[in-house]
C-alpha cells in the first residue's frame, strides 16, 4: 500500500489520475494483454468477434477507471470549497484508492464532501444513460452510489457529519502524524 501526503493546492486531475492508475496498474495490465491476445487472434484466425470482445473489455476497463476518477476528483474539488483541509492523504493499494482529507471541517462540511464523491459518478452516469443509453457503460457510475452505504468511507463519512452537523472536526489520515 502507498501512502502520499500533498498539499490540496497541488491536488490535480492528473495526479490523481497518474495515482489511480498506478494502484490498478497489475489489473489494467491484464486487460490492456487481454486486448492485445484477442486482436492478434482476431487477425490470425479473421474472427471480428474476438477483436470486439477485445475492445469490450478494454473500453469497460477505461469507464471502471473514469468512474473512480471522478467520485475522487470530485472529493478534492469539494475540500477545495472550505477551507480547512490543508492535505490530503492519497491512500492506493491493488483495487484500492482514496483519497483522506486532513484538517479540519464542520460536521455538514464533511457530509458535502462525503457525498460529491459518488454524487459527481452518479451524474456522469446519468448522462451517458442518456447520450448512450444502450452501452451498458453508465453503470460503472451509477454504481458508485453503494459507496453512500455505511460500511464504505463515503457512508461513513456521511454518519459522522450528521452526527456533529454543526461542531468542527479535526480530520487525520489513519497511520499519518500530523
Amino acid at each position: 500500500m502507498t501512502v502520499r501526503t500533498i498539499t490540496l493546492p497541488d491536488a490535480t486531475v492528473g495526479l490523481i489520475a497518474k495515482q489511480l492508475i498506478w494502484s490498478c496498474r497489475w489489473p489494467f495490465a491484464a486487460v490492456v494483454l487481454s486486448f492485445i491476445a484477442c486482436t492478434f487472434l482476431a487477425a490470425v484466425t479473421t474472427d471480428p468477434i474476438l477483436f470486439q470482445a477485445g475492445l469490450w473489455l478494454l473500453v469497460h476497463a477505461l469507464f471502471l477507471l473514469g468512474g473512480f476518477l471522478v467520485h475522487e476528483w470530485s472529493h478534492v474539488a469539494g475540500m477545495r470549497l472550505f477551507r480547512g483541509v490543508s492535505d490530503i492523504v492519497i491512500s492506493a493499494g491493488v483495487l484500492r484508492f482514496s483519497v483522506i482529507p486532513v484538517g479540519r471541517l464542520y460536521g455538514w462540511q464533511i457530509a458535502i464532501v462525503a457525498t460529491l464523491g459518488p454524487s459527481a459518478s452518479c451524474l456522469v452516469g446519468a448522462l451517458i444513460a442518456l447520450l448512450a443509453p444502450g452501452s451498458f457503460l453508465q453503470y460503472w457510475f451509477l454504481l458508485h452510489a453503494v459507496f453512500l452505504l455505511p460500511f464504505f468511507g463515503d457512508g461513513r463519512g456521511l454518519i459522522l457529519g450528521i452526527r456533529v452537523w454543526a461542531r468542527p472536526v479535526g480530520l487525520r489520515a489513519p497511520g499519518i502524524n500530523c
